[in-house]
């Protein structure tokens, strides 16, 4: 509403004026309420529910945000940039049981999180697939799609099955499209329905607030050539089962509350994403024609004369006697003279030959193109060095600290994601296998519904934050270990690895070397060696660059 508006519904008084102005005095009491700005006269966003905003134009977002991803090769780097850096190939369980509310002892905890685990991980990557409904990928690369989904459109959605197909478990997941998950029948959003709840954006809410089934189309709307009719049909799926086991997974990042669909990451972006690819394009095709000669021929002669010489006689139209235009341009074509490979053009007495280059001021676009798409990366959450693989302008102390502040961002997306997507898998995986014997929990199966929530405590690691300098950092994680301010599953961590793994490589590797009569390794004690020198140190005859 409009300050002009306010005054003719509520008159001119100075109440009506301090509402018009958007404060309590006669200017407001904010700059952002007022009207009397040139930045916020005509500045007047929409005060609208969150549902109508996302759901109102979630589909042409999505359309564009989804051609981003296919066509723009800066998009489609970053997008596979975060999903290389957030979840990886594979990602990986850690289970952490609540030992202690349950009454158990670290020991124990540590041989079913360790047995758990292992239960998990055949699951998850066996060469079969039966992670996946599709059996196209492993559970890692379900979760890897789901996330492109996260992030691109907004939602990541999935359905947990149990289909008999002769493997160990029957559990699999279905990564759905979110386009299919709509309002049934087309029904407007927020409408009630048969058993009083409400539907918003083919998310079913119970009065309450939570919720309870999800209503997924059975074929996407654009899936053309069906005759079976699976378009427009829609199946309700329940969000949990009748003994809790979650069936339907529905991930997206809520900014508002009351939201109940997501909208694309990188949404705010797109239009300024836009407007530097057709700069881009523009500077592409000014390259090109500086590139290319153009050329035009100059005849001495009068205008009227060479038209006339170039029209046909008076009575000879139509007949061989005719030199017209085109006759002579298609003498010069088919009598062309090349030199080298090179045409030569043919000119009439008198004509010459005057080049003309395509002049663009170009040179500081480059300057321009990185100052401008570093917003770009911005969204993103990226950096600019990452987005487009420059790392010229960037030393180790730059780097360092560009790490530590992504990284933050990396995991911080990382929990929200595999909190909403991937433990809710774990769970309905977890209540397989307890339920057929593979993992065993204290007072029997039945004891799983007791200790549901303390048994599906955990986290999940992806890919590590990777080094810069790996000596340096080396030297920092054994410091932090002696003063007992990390372990190695930490340091696991941020490599990538899992520790235990490493410690059984270990113990491998040593009794490898002792079967083969060959020395242990020598433990670094504070970056020296345990005879006390330092591991960098190089004899005194050997040459520069070379190691000791």
């Amino acid at each position: 509403m409009q300050p002009q508006d306010y005054q003719r519904k509520f008159g001119a008084s100075k109440q009506s004026m301090a509402i018009a102005t958007g404060g309590t005095g006669r200017w407001g009491a904010y700059d952002a309420g007022r009207f009397s700005s040139r930045e916020m006269a005509s500045w007047h966003p929409p005060h609208s529910w969150v549902n109508t905003d996302i759901l109102d134009n979630r589909d042409k977002v999505q359309d564009r945000a989804r051609d981003m991803a296919r066509n723009h090769p800066v998009i489609s780097g970053a997008i596979d940039r975060r999903a290389e850096t957030v979840v990886g190939p594979e990602i990986r369980l850690e289970a952490q049981p609540a030992f202690e509310v349950m009454g158990r002892s670290p020991e124990w905890a540590d041989d079913w999180a360790t047995n758990t685990e292992e239960q998990f991980r055949v699951w998850a990557q066996n060469h079969r697939f039966t992670a996946d409904v599709e059996m196209t990928t492993t559970f890692g690369g379900v979760v890897e799609t789901a996330y492109r989904h996260w992030w691109t459109d907004g939602d990541a959605v999935a359905v947990i099955k149990l289909l008999d197909r002769g493997a160990n478990y029957q559990t699999c997941v279905e990564v759905i499209d979110p386009d299919r998950l709509s309002n049934p029948d087309g029904v407007a959003d927020n409408m009630t329905l048969e058993n009083g709840n409400r539907v918003i954006g083919g998310v079913e809410i119970h009065p309450d607030g939570y919720p309870v089934a999800y209503h997924i189309r059975c074929a996407h709307p654009a899936e053309w050539g069906r005759t079976d009719g699976e378009t427009m049909r829609w199946e309700r799926v329940p969000r949990y089962d009748q003994t809790g086991r979650p069936i339907a997974v529905h991930a997206f990042k809520r900014n508002i509350g009351g939201q109940r669909r997501g909208i694309s990451r990188f949404v705010a972006g797109i239009k300024r994403m836009k407007m530097f690819d057709r700069y881009d394009d523009a500077e592409v095709e000014a390259a090109l024609l500086n590139a290319v000669m153009a050329g035009f021929m100059e005849s001495p002669f009068p205008t009227g004369d060479v038209q006339g010489a170039m029209q046909a006689p008076t009575g000879a139209e139509g007949s061989d006697d005719a030199w017209s235009f085109d006759k002579q341009l298609n003498y010069r074509m088919e009598n062309s003279v090349k030199v080298d490979g090179v045409r030569i053009i043919q000119g009439l007495p008198g004509e010459k030959l005057t080049f003309a280059r395509a002049e663009r001021p170009s040179a500081n676009y480059p300057e321009f193109q990185k100052t401008g798409l570093r917003s770009l990366a911005a969204n993103f959450g990226l950096s600019y060095a990452q987005v487009f693989q420059d790392w010229s302008d960037i030393n180790y102390s730059s780097a360092r600290a560009m790490l530590n502040e992504i990284w933050r961002g990396l995991l911080h997306d990382r929990y929200e994601f595999v909190t909403r997507f991937c433990t809710p898998c774990y769970a309905a995986w977890l209540q397989e296998a307890v339920a057929i014997g593979r993992v065993k929990v204290p007072g029997g199966p039945l004891a799983f519904f007791r200790w549901r929530d303390e048994l599906t405590m955990c986290a999940w690691k992806g890919p590590g934050r990777g080094t810069i300098d790996p000596l340096k950092e080396s030297q920092s994680n054994e410091f932090e270990l002696n003063a007992g301010t990390t372990n190695l599953g930490m340091i696991g961590d941020d490599n990538g690895v899992d520790h235990r793994q490493v410690l059984l490589g270990q113990a491998r590797d040593k009794r490898l070397r002792e079967r083969l009569g060959l020395d242990a390794y020598t433990p670094l004690k504070g970056g020296k060696a345990a005879d006390g020198a330092s591991a960098d140190q190089q004899p005194a005859d050997a040459p520069a660059g070379a190691e000791a």
